[in-house]
């Protein structure tokens, strides 16, 4: 159910959802919302919207932006970080477009900038259609690249846009894990054929392979996950990819318990890293990443790879060199058109 704050039913986002005839209902205030996955609230929350990715010292982490437009995920992975990081469950969605946009158009230099952080990016578009304000802003600015991070395959709107300084990112993981742990995302094959449609109109298209998750026979998993990904897209269509394996600070361990005490997702050891966040042992994450980057390199030679939140031993243990601090980080990009 869509739920409107009296005060911004004037706004144009709630004008742009109100025009695919949803059913909506007007409120005062947050108190008189169930709160649970299925709402959505419209508000005029204020906040800074864009922040960069808050990394650590002792782990790579490239000069990544986020902005947060939308709180909360109408999707329920067991894994996800926003059971321990948000207060709520409903989604909660600004209205403030002119400060977003705003804020957008201030940056000066080249900006890798992005959403899908405190929710997914595209699987609200149709309701709340954010692409259609966001890409015709980026796409008058030639110092930003934009992406948008999704497991749906919800499209649509961005076929009818200019793909110009766009990315749009899927993150893939084997159909078995998927249909476990990422509940009421999109099938993972539909997430291919979303990224394969979109390369075809011009879209720029990025992977992440985060988090790659342990089971048994993880290896036979994403080799043939990443076989199928090969054979449907060109690799000339490709950004990027990321890859990086389960990670979790102690509150979504808790989290994570609480909603299934038999689970299987914190099967395999972990130990505590130094910036707070649980870990497979060190071993066993380059043998996981190994997997990923060595199936993906033999049919794609020359696409940006990176590791995301991963110590610089374990990119040398990998692929051979330490990417450096985040300046340093942020020049391997110089393949994308912010180069």
């Amino acid at each position: 159910m869509i739920y409107i704050n009296k005060s911004v039913i004037d706004s144009k986002l709630v004008k742009m959802a109100l025009s695919s005839n949803i059913d909506y209902k007007i409120v005062d205030d947050a108190s008189e919302i169930v709160d649970k996955k299925s709402n959505i609230y419209l508000d005029d929350r204020k906040d800074n919207y864009i922040r960069i990715c808050p990394g650590t010292k002792i782990y790579r982490c490239c000069s990544y932006h986020n902005i947060d437009i939308m709180q909360g995920c109408p999707f329920d992975c067991s894994y996800c970080i926003l059971q321990a990081y948000l207060d709520h469950n409903m989604i909660k969605v600004s209205t403030d477009i002119d400060s977003i946009v705003e804020h957008i158009r201030s940056f000066q230099g080249n900006i890798r900038l992005g959403s899908g952080e405190l929710s997914d990016s595209l699987a609200l578009d149709n309701i709340i259609p954010f692409t259609k304000i966001i890409v015709p802003v980026v796409n008058e600015l030639d110092n930003i690249q934009f992406e948008f991070k999704t497991k749906s395959s919800n499209i649509s709107n961005l076929l009818n846009l200019n793909p110009k300084n766009i990315i749009v990112s899927f993150s893939l993981n084997p159909e078995s894990i998927v249909s476990k742990y990422e509940s009421k995302t999109a099938s993972v094959e539909s997430r291919i054929n979303a990224a394969v449609e979109l390369s075809k109109y011009g879209y720029k298209i990025g992977f992440h392979f985060d988090p790659v998750i342990y089971v048994d026979n993880y290896k036979e998993l994403y080799t043939e996950l990443i076989g199928i990904l090969t054979s449907k897209i060109s690799e000339e269509s490709i950004e990027f990819i990321s890859i990086s394996t389960f990670r979790a600070p102690s509150a979504l361990l808790d989290a994570i318990k609480l909603r299934d005490k038999y689970t299987d997702l914190l099967n395999s050891d972990m130990i505590k890293s130094p910036d707070g966040k649980y870990r497979y042992y060190k071993s066993l994450r380059v043998d996981m990443l190994r997997t990923v980057y060595d199936s993906l390199r033999l049919e794609w030679k020359d696409v940006f790879i990176y590791f995301c939140m991963e110590h610089n031993t374990v990119w040398e243990s990998v692929i051979g060199y330490d990417p450096g601090d985040r300046d340093k980080f942020e020049l391997l990009f110089n393949n994308s058109f912010l180069a």
